[in-house]
């Protein structure tokens, strides 16, 4: 397979502020990584870029080894998975689903199912569900879920259509430990099982499971690292990134964050 993503002097320019400036950045296959950055710092404008939901300013970007602007970018779409807050305008049509019916709709990547189903796409839907341990939630109304539940369904959904690449963000934004802990254990267990390369947003190191190979800084619009994740896991470039003094801990294949006192 080509490369996940290539950008190429990327920039995005609205309403006169710059919200990426000059970014290259490469995604091979078999690497997931981590977007870090501070809110508005360009992680989700950037990553929006691959579906075609913002277009650059100037600049190249290539998904799958496909330039932006000169493929029909519905095809592209059809290999990406997404999960993310911007799902919540489906609201209304997902509350009224159960569980295996979401999960089915992620085949055909829509909210709600308009297309005809068969067995197998009722056994995969029921499969991938206990593969994250959610197996009692598939007659469940998606309404009478908590919010931890909602967000591994969805998740669930994405991997429905076995893209070849997945976009998660912010996907533990409003989780409490438990769940937040819960997901992020079900992520670590199906990076080992899918080619599913990952692309996980975040302001957050403690969320960056074990199973993430590499990790790109944003600083206001700026890629300011990227690289493997120790590489870029270090004192400095946190401390810049968040412009506060801090010490990086490592423990149990895991990242941690202390802000250092003066």
């Amino acid at each position: 397979m080509s490369k996940i993503i290539s950008y190429e002097n990327v920039q995005f320019i609205r309403e006169k502020s710059v919200i990426l400036d000059d970014v290259n950045w490469t995604v091979n296959p078999g690497e997931h990584w981590a977007v870090l950055g501070l809110n508005g710092s360009g992680k989700s404008t950037m990553l929006n870029m691959m579906g075609g939901y913002e277009f650059p300013t100037s600049g190249t970007i290539r998904v799958f080894g496909h330039e932006y602007g000169r493929y029909n970018w519905e095809y592209v779409k059809k290999r990406l998975g997404f999960v993310g807050n911007t799902l919540n305008r489906f609201l209304e049509t997902l509350n009224m689903e159960t569980a295996r019916e979401i999960v089915v709709s992620g085949r055909f990547n829509s909210i709600g199912i308009y297309e005809q189903t068969d067995k197998t796409d009722w056994e995969k839907a029921d499969e991938l569900l206990a593969s994250f341990r959610l197996s009692y939630l598939a007659d469940k109304p998606y309404r009478f879920m908590s919010q931890g539940e909602q967000r591994r369904v969805l998740i669930v959904r994405a991997f429905m259509a076995e893209p070849d690449a997945m976009i998660l963000d912010e996907p533990c934004s409003g989780l409490d430990v438990r769940a937040r802990e819960e997901l992020l254990e079900s992520l670590e267990v199906q990076a080992s099982k899918h080619s599913t390369s990952l692309l996980y947003v975040t302001h957050h190191i403690e969320e960056i499971f074990p199973a993430i190979t590499h990790v790109a800084v944003l600083k206001d619009g700026k890629m300011i690292a990227a690289g493997e994740k120790k590489r870029v896991l270090t004192n400095k470039i946190l401390s810049d990134a968040v412009g506060l003094s801090v010490e990086v801990e490592w423990r149990d294949r895991r990242s941690w964050l202390k802000v250092v006192s003066n």
